[in-house]
């Protein structure tokens, strides 16, 4: 049996509202425990900004790129999620060494699967560093890279759940996700699982209310129940190719656009594009295998009145009931479906399925970023992985930045390889390496630091390099004081060792500048070496 792992999910919708936090145990099959939920609002400033992201992404034709300020604020997206994280283990005293993976979704700001691309904005790497959990993300990227729409990823959790609802076994369930946008999930009466976006969900409505009264969303549908629907506006929604199409596809927040200013009143214009986000679910469903039985409705619709009526009058074939029905919860339901993913991930098991987003074979995805190593004031240490292989070598590249280290000669990409699997050969071995150092700001790379046997003398010696652009600036210093701190605190060896050749003025001086006692100078290959040690207080 698959052991249970505990984790974190994290979901930014396309509603753009704030930031959804769960936990969960899973075996990342068929056993799921939920565990506490939370919700963390954003304030109406950074909604804009998130908003003006859509636009600034627009101009993407490639995953990587960053127009405009969309880097700084996926930085500032990542840290809100890491002190959401944070705030959400502090309230529920968990223990931060009993979560073993994070899941994190980032914020959508561009969806275009006929193109093979998709864009998350969120830094895996520096959620883990900021909250020292392992984090798995950009869960979408592999999929599409294999012909996949990329979404929707939540069906494979609920098909767990589907499997644990009482009085429904072997009949066949319609989970619905009322988000920005609102996709569904069919469990057919014979398990199959076949999920799809349905349409425009609260995007549409929150766009109008706001534009035209101000308010962020239409809280319990009170603005749509003083209206009526428009219905050639209606029409004109859902009668777009959309619902028609043989193929399904997922959508992009813009796909859809909110009326034109003078189209509709206030109320009727509210009360029109509720009546569409719930017609547009059950026009989705005529593309099922049958109908279902059961209709589950989770995401923040589900809480607008006028949508629910609609669903339940125009699903009159099944049984149509809001998440919490079950012992569910709507709110915190794709969070915990990322904690799901994050665990699938790890396991290696499919998160996408032909019957789900297209792709040809059952496949899994995402990324992990492990938290650092260690951290300062300024810089973090990182394990390496193989693309790395070009930063190490462009630290050692000149004469210069070699003369002290290996061979003494510049580093070629391929050498640089090899010293780094050395180096994670030796993390395995003795628990202790060279890791990688990068800024916590920016995340550039500075350098090399860490520890490495001396099997002759059975001691640690400390080691560094920084990058030449980044001398002057004490981050040597900075991290070999990180270090000595760290050896001490973690491990029972009584001292660590540090040597530079005599020449080598500078690693002289930090060594100084820690309290380092100089013993007995010696010969090493290449030349005579000043030996110095610290030993445990």
């Amino acid at each position: 049996m698959a052991e249970f792992r505990t984790a974190i999910g994290l979901m930014s919708g396309t509603s753009m509202d704030g930031i959804d936090i769960a936990l969960i145990r899973t075996d990342g099959e068929r056993t799921v425990e939920r565990g506490p939920s939370m919700g963390v609002a954003y304030d109406p400033a950074f909604r804009k900004v998130l908003a003006q992201a859509l636009e600034t992404a627009r101009p993407i034709r490639k995953r990587e790129e960053r127009p405009g300020n969309l880097a700084d604020v996926e930085r500032e997206l990542t840290l809100r999620h890491a002190s959401a994280v944070i705030d959400f283990i502090r309230k529920f005293e968990i223990k931060l060494e009993d979560v073993e993976y994070v899941g994190f979704h980032g914020q959508t700001v561009l969806h275009r699967p006929m193109e093979a691309l998709t864009i998350q904005i969120g830094d895996g790497r520096l959620l883990a560093q900021e909250t020292g959990l392992a984090v798995v993300h950009d869960m979408r990227a592999n999929d599409m890279a294999h012909g996949g729409q990329g979404a929707p990823l939540v069906p494979a959790y609920h098909a767990a759940l589907a499997a644990g609802i009482p009085g429904f076994a072997g009949r066949p369930i319609v989970f619905v996700n009322i988000g920005g946008i609102s996709n569904l999930t069919f469990v057919g009466s014979g398990g199959d699982v076949i999920a799809f976006d349905s349409g425009p969900g609260n995007a549409l409505i929150d766009q109008w209310v706001e534009s035209e009264a101000g308010v962020p969303f239409d809280a319990g549908g009170a603005i749509a129940s003083e209206g009526s629907v428009i219905v050639p506006l209606a029409s004109r929604y859902l009668d777009h190719p959309f619902f028609t199409a043989e193929t399904r596809i997922s959508l992009d927040r813009n796909d859809f656009q909110p009326p034109a200013p003078g189209e509709a009143g206030l109320h009727d214009g509210a009360r029109t594009l509720a009546h569409v986000s719930a017609a547009a679910i059950v026009k989705s469903m005529r593309h099922l295998p049958e109908r279902p039985d059961l209709v589950i409705v989770c995401g923040g619709g589900r809480l607008n009145r006028a949508i629910m009526a609609d669903l339940s009058a125009l699903a009159d074939f099944a049984t149509v009931v809001p998440a919490e029905r079950f012992g569910f919860n709507g709110d915190s339901m794709e969070a915990e479906a990322w904690a799901y993913l994050a665990v699938r991930s790890a396991r290696g098991l499919p998160l996408t399925f032909p019957g789900t987003t297209g792709v040809s074979t059952p496949l899994t995805g995402g990324m992990l970023s492990r938290p650092p190593f260690l951290l300062t004031d300024r810089l973090a240490l990182h394990e390496w992985d193989a693309a790395d292989a070009g930063h190490v070598a462009a630290l050692h590249a000149s004469e210069e930045a070699s003369r002290y280290v290996s061979t003494g000669v510049p580093w070629s990409e391929e050498y640089a390889a090899g010293r780094i699997e050395e180096w994670m050969k030796d993390l395995a071995r003795h628990g202790v390496t060279k890791f990688k150092i990068v800024a916590r700001d920016d995340g550039r790379f500075i350098g090399r630091a860490g520890f490495t046997l001396m099997e002759a003398q059975g001691v640690f010696e400390l080691g560094y390099a920084i990058m030449r652009e980044e001398w002057g600036q004490g981050f040597a210093t900075e991290i070999a004081q990180g270090l000595s701190r760290w050896f001490f605190e973690n491990r029972s060896d009584p001292r660590f060792v540090a040597f530079a050749y005599v020449e080598n003025e500078a690693s002289i001086h930090v060594m100084q500048k820690l309290g380092m006692r100089e013993i007995e100078p010696r010969d090493i290959p290449r030349g005579r070496a000043r030996f110095f040690e610290m030993r445990r207080n």
